[in-house]
C-alpha cells in the first residue's frame, strides 16, 4: 500500500506545533502588540482557581558574540543561585564604565505575561508587560472603584496608552475604562476561555550549567560573587518579542 504523504505532512505539523515548534511568525502571533497611542485590551482570568491570572518571570538579556540579543529567564527568581546574577553584580564591582554598561544589559528585568482579549480583532492575545505597567493593571484591581477587572460580568476593559519618550514607552496615563461592563456574551466567554494560551509554560526553566557558560562569555572571573537585590525597572518593548523565542 502506498504510502499517504499527505497525511504524513498533516501529522507532522500536528506534532511539531504540540511540541512548540514552528516558526518564529507562527510564536509571536500569539502575542499582543501594543502600538503607540490607545490600546483597548480585556484581561481575562485564570481557567484555574489555583493560578494567577499572570505568570511572572524575570529576563536576562544577553548579547552575544554576533551581536545578537538572547533571553534567559532568571534562576535567582526561581529561588535557586543564578550565574547571571552573579555577573550583574559582579560587573558594577570593577567601577569601569564598559562593565557598568553591560551590567544595564544583563539586569534582571521583572516580565508578565496574561490572556487577554484585543477589542480590536476579538482574539485572545497574549500581553507581555515590564513592571512599570502591571503595576498599573494591578493598582486598578486594588482600587475599590474598579476590583477585579477580570470579571467575566462586571469587569473593566484597560486601556494601554503607550507614549513614546524618545525611544522609551511610558504608560502613565494607562487605565480602565471607567464603567464596568461584560467580557462578552456567555458564548464569546467560553469561546475566549476555551482559547486561552498556556502562559505558565513561557517561564522556561535554565540548566544552570549552560547559564554559567553564558555568564562566562559576559565576564569569566565573575562566578559566586554575592548578588544584591534586584529593584527591576521597566524596558521598552520594541525590541522584546523578536527576542523572546531566542
Amino acid at each position: 500500500m502506498a504510502i499517504d504523504l499527505d497525511a504524513l505532512r498533516a501529522k507532522h505539523a500536528e506534532l511539531t506545533k504540540a511540541a512548540g515548534g514552528g516558526n518564529s511568525n507562527d510564536f509571536l502571533n500569539n502575542f499582543y502588540q501594543v502600538q503607540e497611542g490607545t490600546n483597548v485590551i480585556r484581561i481575562l482570568p485564570s481557567a484555574s482557581e489555583d493560578k494567577e491570572f499572570y505568570a511572572e518571570t524575570k529576563i536576562h538579556r544577553v548579547p552575544d558574540n554576533e551581536g545578537n540579543i538572547r533571553n534567559h529567564h532568571c534562576m535567582r527568581h526561581q529561588g535557586e543561585n543564578c550565574p547571571l546574577c552573579d555577573t550583574y553584580f559582579a560587573l558594577w564591582k570593577t567601577k569601569r564604565k564598559e562593565d557598568e554598561d553591560t551590567a544595564r544589559q544583563i539586569k534582571p528585568r521583572s516580565r508578565y505575561y496574561m490572556n487577554v482579549v484585543d477589542r480590536e480583532s476579538g482574539e485572545v492575545r497574549i500581553l507581555s508587560i515590564g513592571v512599570i505597567l502591571f503595576q498599573k493593571i494591578i493598582g486598578a484591581m486594588l482600587d475599590e472603584d474598579y476590583g477585579d477587572i477580570t470579571d467575566p460580568e462586571n469587569g473593566h476593559d484597560f486601556k494601554i496608552i503607550k507614549v513614546m519618550d524618545g525611544k522609551w514607552p511610558k504608560y502613565d496615563q494607562s487605565q480602565p475604562r471607567p464603567k464596568p461592563s461584560p467580557t462578552g456574551s456567555k458564548k464569546e466567554v467560553a469561546e475566549w476561555m476555551e482559547s486561552l494560551h498556556d502562559i505558565y509554560a513561557l517561564v522556561k526553566k535554565e540548566d544552570y550549567a549552560d547559564l554559567k557558560k553564558v555568564a562566562e562569555c559576559v565576564m569569566p572571573s565573575t562566578q559566586g560573587s554575592p548578588v544584591p537585590e534586584d529593584t527591576s525597572e521597566d524596558v521598552s518593548d520594541n525590541d522584546y518579542l523578536s527576542k523572546l523565542k531566542s
